[in-house]
C-alpha cells in the first residue's frame, strides 16, 4: 500500500509537538509530502528539523493543488473554518485543529460541507487519542469507582500560551484570531468531562479577563443528566502553575497524577498505581483519520463539534450570567458509518 499522504498549513508549534511526531510514528503508512506556512522560512525549519522531504508551496492554493489525499490545518483558530472549506472544494479530507471552528454556524457549515463531498472531517482533540484518558474512561465506564458523583478539572497556569508553550504566538490573547483560555485548554478539559460522565444538563461559568483582551480565567460548574457534578477550573495568571484532575464515585476515587493513575477504593487505605508506562497504547488522532477515509467514516467530526458546543456554552453562560445547556448536534444511530466501494481509496496502490 503507498503511503497516505499529508499537506500540512501552518507550521508552528502544534505542528511541531503533535502532527509531525504522530505522521512519523506511522512509518510508511503516512507521509508530508506539502507545507505551507505564510511565515517566510517557518516550512523550510520544520521540515529540516524532522529531514522532511516535502515540497515547500509559496500559497495555500498551491499545497491544495499537489498530489495529497488530505490537509492538516494547523493555524490560528480564525482561519479553521475558510481552510477547511477551501480543502473541502478542492476534494481533500480535512484533519483540522481545535476549536474546530470560532462559531456552531461555522462548524456546521463545515460539516455539511464535508457530507456534500462524501469527505472525512476530524478535529484533532487529542485527549480523545490520549492512552491514559481513554483508561480513565475505561474504568469509570467499568464501574471501578461506581456510581459518578463529581469531577474536579484545575489546569493553571502563571503565563498564557505565547510566552510558555509557544513563545511569540500572540494570536492565544487575541480577539481578533479568536484566540482564548476557553478555547485553548477548556476545549480539551472540557470535552474530558464530557467524555467521562456523559451528556450534560447544563453550564454555569464565570470567565475574567485580567490580563489579556480575552478571557485568561475561567471558572464552570457542569451538571450531567446522570446526576454527576464537576467543576472546571483554569487559569493563565496564578502566581505558580498547578495542575488536577479527580474523579469521585460512590465506592472510589481516581486521579491523574505526574506518575500514572492512581485509584482509590472505599475501605482501602493506599491507592492501587497504573504507571502511565504499563498503560497499553491507542492509535493516535492521525491514524483513526486515516482509517476513517479508508472506511469512509461520516462523523469522525463529533467529538470536535461537541468539544466546541461546550466552549460556546461556556462563554453564552458567563456573558448571560445563568445556566446554559450545549447545543450538540446529533449523530445519527444506524447508519453512521458506510465503507466507500465505490471509488479508489487514498494511499491505494492502482
Amino acid at each position: 500500500m503507498a503511503p497516505f499522504k499529508f499537506g500540512l498549513i501552518g507550521c508552528g508549534r502544534i505542528a511541531e509537538a503533535n502532527h509531525i511526531p504522530e505522521i512519523l510514528s506511522l512509518g510508511k503508512k503516512a507521509v508530508v509530502t506539502a507545507m505551507f506556512d505564510k511565515q517566510k522560512g517557518k516550512a523550510e525549519a520544520l521540515a529540516a528539523k524532522f529531514n522532511l522531504k516535502s515540497k515547500i508551496c509559496k500559497t495555500f492554493d498551491e499545497l491544495l493543488a499537489s498530489d495529497i489525499d488530505a490537509v492538516m490545518i494547523a493555524t490560528p483558530n480564525l482561519y479553521h473554518c475558510e481552510q477547511t472549506l477551501a480543502a473541502l472544494n478542492a476534494g481533500k479530507h480535512v484533519l483540522v485543529e481545535k476549536p474546530m471552528a470560532s462559531s456552531l454556524e461555522e462548524a456546521d457549515e463545515m460539516i455539511d460541507l464535508a457530507a456534500k463531498k462524501g469527505l472525512v472531517l476530524q478535529v484533532n482533540q487529542s485527549l480523545r487519542y490520549h492512552a491514559p484518558y481513554k483508561k480513565v474512561k475505561d474504568l469509570i465506564d467499568e464501574g471501578v469507582i461506581g456510581k459518578p458523583l463529581h469531577a474536579r478539572c484545575l489546569r493553571a497556569s502563571n503565563a498564557s500560551p505565547d510566552v510558555n508553550w509557544s513563545p511569540g504566538a500572540t494570536w492565544f490573547v487575541q480577539k481578533k484570531y479568536k484566540g482564548s483560555l476557553v478555547t485553548d485548554i477548556a476545549v480539551h478539559m472540557a470535552d474530558a468531562l464530557y467524555w467521562f460522565f456523559g451528556p450534560v444538563e447544563g453550564i454555569m461559568a464565570k470567565t475574567r479577563c485580567l490580563s489579556h483582551e480575552v478571557p485568561d480565567n475561567v471558572v464552570a460548574l457542569f451538571t450531567f443528566q446522570n446526576g454527576a457534578s464537576a467543576v472546571l477550573e483554569l487559569s493563565w495568571t496564578f502566581p505558580k502553575s498547578s495542575s488536577a484532575f479527580e474523579i469521585y464515585g460512590e465506592d472510589g476515587y481516581i486521579s491523574i497524577g505526574t506518575e500514572g493513575i492512581e485509584i482509590w477504593k472505599k475501605g482501602v487505605k493506599k491507592p492501587r498505581l497504573v504507571k502511565y508506562a504499563a498503560i497499553r497504547k491507542v492509535p493516535n488522532s492521525h491514524a483513526e483519520f486515516i482509517k476513517a477515509v479508508v472506511e469512509g467514516s461520516k462523523y469522525n467530526w463529533k467529538f470536535g463539534r461537541g468539544a466546541l458546543a461546550l466552549c460556546m456554552a461556556i462563554l453564552e453562560s458567563s456573558s448571560q450570567k445563568s445556566s446554559v445547556v450545549p447545543k450538540f448536534r446529533a449523530v445519527p444511530e444506524a447508519g453512521g458509518v458506510k465503507k466507500q466501494t465505490a471509488k479508489k481509496m487514498p494511499g491505494k496502490k492502482k
